[in-house]
């Protein structure tokens, strides 16, 4: 049997498959080291959700060594705080930036982390955690300062996580990517590397910092109208470069969108970000020339209460677009976020803003490896093994397309997505082994992994079609019968409001008719002496599905409540054949919808035979009780 402490197991959490949410589990022995902690921002199909976050249910009873983080962007850190819940009292190791990001991050939830281990590092140095890790910083450039990638010494070789990089020569600062110190474990041997992959579809290299600070300059000068920026919250040499053109062209600067002003005071404190004194608060910005303001927001993405979309909407309390206004786009959309980017940049046209960004000028500038980019680390690493990370499918298979056409580079590559297991055994054989289960966690609120991917499917049906409450009630009368008498009530199926008289009458007639076909549909059930609860619920349902479809031919999501006296209650069958038979309950009784999928079912056609025989076997039992009461009564 072979023995999993003599090999190194490489499971991936999150980050292959998605952009976001990464999150690298590294194994030997017994011991276990985490790369990265991020969150995901919800896919367009996740309506209502607030984040996702890796599930860590593998990690549970496992000898957790350490959490190394690579930088401060949320898709890497943004999962810690529901990370610790869980496991608290793991080392957290992380450059200078990064943790004092994390720290901001862990303060907002007062002191419930506040003895969070949280080490320090600076690039080259070097840690040892537990009996098997030896850890080496090494400096990468990336769109956000002190970026690094790994280097992890484990008993069967090295091992290379580059974290998010690009290979930037001439960057706004004096730190560059640490080339030499990459060559130097290329030369030595490097068993795996696990590299970036978001960018490796595009060609060339990829584009210097520098470059859009030459381009932002002149475009500040412009004297039409207030320069609204839009970025990434942590982007701070990007915010640098925003700065420092408005204060060649003798501007102000006013920052908008509570993390952005979290995350500038932290870089100014820790001396990565030079305001230059010409920082105003939004709420002054009114009391300067409107040329000569400079605000920078957050809403990149389009996120729906965030800074640049309050602005759009006319919803935001300081900022309000004018004619000649100019609006910068000083990002890239992620995936997934087209159409709530567009929708926004629409409303900005709408409201007279000059747009600048979507004509391909460079003011913004990727922080990830290109094609060549990634070329010239292989070339440098020339690691045995290699796993393509963060990104989606598209741009793993890419990327092991792109590398395995490397003339010279005797290097295998593994298709990895989230769960499954990359084994090295000590003859440094590598093999896919049998995945982990795994699931998305996602945040809704304050629940936490309390939902599954069907809720989605039922929260689409409902922003698709809407949905029909209709309240059944049935009282007999003095007669005897039953009195049917329906109400509907309707949110985003039909025109409710306003004054267009001719849709109000159609829908008043729609409603009119829905409500006939309802009590026409109990009526008849109880003609035939029905009064099985879901039997009229979904029969109202049905007469009401189809009513709509035939008149106005949408189909919206169907709820019924139901009252009525002495309705027939489905009993569990005991051996005594009395209790058999009381099914009858003579108060009155309200029956409340219920959403249960058993009971939504209880109508198919096996159920219905079920409940036919069952109703025979009772009336046959009757019939005999009441015989051997006659024959007993005659005999005494």
């Amino acid at each position: 049997m072979n023995n999993n402490n003599d090999k190194i197991r490489i499971i991936p959490l999150g980050g292959v498959q998605e952009i976001g949410m990464n999150m690298t589990v590294i194994e030997y022995g017994n011991e276990l080291l985490i790369v990265d902690c991020g969150f995901m921002f919800p896919r367009y199909h996740m309506l209502g959700i607030d984040y996702v976050i890796p599930d860590t249910s593998y990690l549970e009873d496992k000898n957790i060594i350490g959490l190394i983080l690579t930088h401060g962007h949320e898709d890497h850190i943004g999962a810690i705080p529901h990370f610790l819940r869980k496991f608290p009292d793991i080392p957290i190791y992380g450059s200078r930036l990064t943790l004092a990001f994390l720290r901001a991050k862990l303060n907002d939830y007062k002191n419930e982390y506040k003895d969070t281990k949280l080490y320090e590092v600076e690039p080259r140095n070097k840690i040892q955690l537990g009996m098997n890790f030896g850890i080496e910083f090494i400096r990468v450039n990336h769109s956000i300062p002190d970026g690094v990638g790994i280097a992890i010494t484990t008993p069967l070789g090295v091992i290379i996580h580059t974290g998010d990089f690009k290979i930037d020569l001439n960057p706004t600062t004096d730190k560059f990517i640490d080339l030499y110190k990459f060559a130097e474990y290329g030369e030595n041997g490097v068993l795996l590397m696990l590299a970036d992959s978001t960018n490796c579809q595009r060609d060339g290299f990829s584009m210097s910092e520098s470059v859009v600070q030459n381009n932002m300059t002149p475009l500040f000068a412009y004297e039409d109208g207030m320069i609204i920026v839009a970025v990434f919250a942590s982007s701070i040499e990007r915010i640098q470069d925003l700065v420092t053109a408005a204060k060649v062209n003798n501007k102000f600067v006013a920052f908008s969108g509570r993390s952005l002003i979290k995350f500038t005071k932290i870089a100014q404190d820790m001396g990565y970000l030079n305001l230059y004194d010409i920082v105003i608060p939004i709420d002054k910005i009114n009391k300067y020339p409107r040329e000569k303001i400079v605000c920078i927001t957050t809403g990149t993405q389009g996120e729906p209460y965030s800074s640049l979309s309050l602005i759009a909407a006319e919803a935001h309390k300081h900022i309000k677009v004018e004619d000649g206004d100019m609006v910068i786009f000083s990002s890239s959309v992620i995936p997934g976020n087209e159409m709530a980017v567009t929708r926004m940049i629409n409303n900005l046209f709408d409201l007279g803003a000059k747009m600048v960004g979507e004509d391909k000028k460079l003011l913004h500038v990727s922080g990830h490896a290109s094609s060549e980019d990634l070329k010239l680390m292989y070339r440098l690493v020339k690691p045995k093994y290699f796993i393509p990370i963060h990104g989606e499918k598209r741009h793993l298979i890419t990327h092991i397309k792109l590398v395995e056409n490397l003339n010279g580079l005797d290097t295998k590559g593994f298709l990895l997505y989230n769960g499954d297991v990359l084994e090295i055994d000590e003859t440094l054989e590598a093999k896919i082994t049998d995945p982990i289960d795994i699931r998305n966690i996602y945040v809704d609120g304050k629940g936490v992994g309390d939902l599954e991917e069907s809720i989605f499917y039922d929260r689409e049906q409902l922003s698709l079609n809407g949905v029909v409450v209709a309240n059944v009630v049935a009282k007999k009368n003095a007669a005897g019968q039953y009195d049917i008498k329906v109400d509907l009530e309707s949110k985003g199926f039909t025109y409710t409001g306003g004054e267009k008289e001719r849709i109000i009458n159609k829908t008043e007639q729609l409603r009119e008719e829905g409500i006939n076909s309802a009590i026409e549909a109990v009526r008849k059930l109880l003609n035939r002496n029905k009064r099985t609860p879901s039997t009229i619920k979904y029969e109202v349902r049905e007469a009401l599905r189809k009513k709509f479809i035939q008149i106005i031919g949408r189909e919206p999501v169907i709820f019924v409540c139901l009252y009525m006296d002495h309705v027939y209650i489905e009993q569990a069958h005991s051996s005594n054949d009395e209790n058999n038979n009381n099914n009858v309950d003579k108060n009155n009784i309200e029956i409340e919808n219920n959403n249960d999928e058993e009971k939504e079912k209880c109508h198919t056609k096996k159920k219905k035979r079920i409940k036919k025989t069952v109703m025979k076997k009772n009336t046959s039992q009757i019939k005999r009780l009441k015989s051997k009461k006659k024959k007993a009564a005659k005999e005494s």
